[in-house]
């Protein structure tokens, strides 16, 4: 998930040293284990995404209109894109359904859009007819329930951190006291921009892409049961090149510690606290509702002379703690550092540390909690477009995430199932490196 933050020098409870102690072992949950939000009365979670980084069209099946293409000569920042294009007379509308459960009262998606002068839209369908949909048509943002009572939101906005042309939009569909609505939102997610009524959208099936005039590129696509947009300034689920857990399948089974190796082979960056790489661990709250409350990560800015400044979230806010507010930490490359984010239930406290194993430095920090276990985890590069200087493509990064694995109560420790996550693809410029987990047995691919 990329949560677009601005991580200021914050002091915290936190200490430099040459060893750590190691965790105890967890007698269960503070809390008693809840049952996953709205499931009971809904068939089922499910993700799909798709954003054509295989150059391939991802499940999509053109139903009307010529079948569409993969570009990459015009593009998103660099990344493929499906390019549709409207026939003279019909749409070109596209399906695609694999994956979907059918009769949720809840469901969140996303996309990146860039339609120039022409039309587009993309949501929820029924059988290859739009039943909540967002999207461009003439300059303007515009959604609704079908073709034919699409709203107009606002004029496309200028001068974002996405590229030129491109929009972000986000809604949830949900069924509110009987009446189902979308809430809709456009390049960030602090504010609901429209809410419209979409009366069919209890009879969703799939997918759908329709363009009717001109040409219409899409890329970074999301559908998913867990909400993907959420109240955060500058918030979006995958375009600011990050992952989130709008795009969890289901629940892990409860867990006290999360741990990860990380290797930083090389990193050139031309501005300090822009680029990070981290772990993070949800309780049920921060796993269920996509919130900044329960929400605890844990890494470091890559920053510029071969320095690193480690830090970690503590579960309020979503705003990051450095452990050394003022100091830069230089660590050469091939630098390998040990993470772990502890819910020590003994203490009713959760420690946060960083073992660079290869100059000696840990890095500590508790907080105290008395929360549910974790239920979620996942990891992330973030690039914050909100506040850099350069381009995206001047930041470089070589590295590795490796060995993540949670240990539950009774000491059981497992990687992640390959089943927990939708695998997708990082939204990275194509030079840089990074790898994630050491096999596919317990891991979800991400590749770039």
């Amino acid at each position: 998930m990329l949560l677009l933050l601005v991580m200021p020098a914050v002091s915290a409870s936190s200490t430099v040293s040459n060893s750590a102690s190691s965790p105890g072992v967890s007698s269960g949950a503070h809390l008693p284990i809840p049952n996953v939000r709205g499931l009971a009365a809904t068939p089922g979670a499910f993700s799909f995404v798709s954003n054509f980084e295989d150059y391939q069209l991802d499940g999509w099946i053109p139903v009307s209109g010529i079948k569409p293409t993969i570009t990459s000569v015009t593009t998103y920042a660099g990344e493929p894109a499906l390019l549709s294009k409207a026939g003279p007379v019909t749409p070109q509308i596209d399906i695609a359904k694999q994956g979907f459960v059918t009769g949720d009262t809840f469901v969140s998606f996303q996309l990146a859009i860039d339609a120039g002068t022409g039309s587009g839209v993309f949501g929820l369908g029924k059988q290859g007819n739009p039943v909540a949909v967002v999207g461009v048509s003439d300059g303007n943002v515009v959604a609704g329930g079908s073709i034919g009572s699409l709203q107009e939101i606002e004029p496309v906005p200028t001068g974002t951190a996405y590229p030129a042309g491109w929009v972000y939009l986000a809604a949830n569909v949900t069924n509110s006291g009987g009446a189902w609505e979308m809430n809709v939102f456009v390049d960030g997610t602090l504010n609901t921009a429209a809410t419209v009524d979409v009366p069919a959208a209890s009879g969703y099936t799939d997918a759908i892409i329709e363009t009717t005039s001109q040409s219409v590129l899409y890329t970074d696509v999301a559908v998913a049961t867990f909400t993907i947009p959420i109240y955060i300034p500058g918030y979006n689920n995958m375009d600011g090149y990050g992952q989130g857990s709008g795009l969890l399948v289901h629940f892990l089974p409860a867990y006290y510690l999360l741990t990860a190796e990380m290797t930083l082979n090389s990193w050139s960056v031309p501005q300090r606290g822009i680029l990070s790489f981290q772990i993070n661990a949800m309780n049920y709250v921060g796993t269920a509702y996509s919130t900044c409350e329960g929400f605890y990560q844990l890494g470091v800015d890559l920053d510029p002379g071969g320095t690193i400044a480690p830090w970690y979230v503590p579960g309020v806010g979503c705003y990051a703690k450095y452990f050394n507010p003022t100091t830069l930490i230089h660590t050469p490359p091939g630098s390998h550092l040990l993470l772990s984010i502890y819910d020590n239930t003994l203490s009713d406290i959760i420690n946060f540390t960083i073992i660079d194993t290869t100059n000696g430095d840990v890095f500590t920090a508790s907080i105290p909690y008395t929360g549910s276990l974790f239920y979620g985890a996942y990891t992330q590069v973030e690039f914050q477009p909100c506040c850099n200087s350069y381009p995206i493509q001047d930041y470089r990064l070589v590295g590795s995430l490796t060995s993540l694995q949670v240990t539950m109560p009774g000491g059981k420790t497992a990687g992640l199932p390959a089943s927990y996550m939708i695998p997708f693809t990082l939204d990275t410029p194509p030079s840089w490196d990074f790898t994630y987990y050491q096999g596919s047995t317990y891991s979800y691919d991400q590749i770039t």
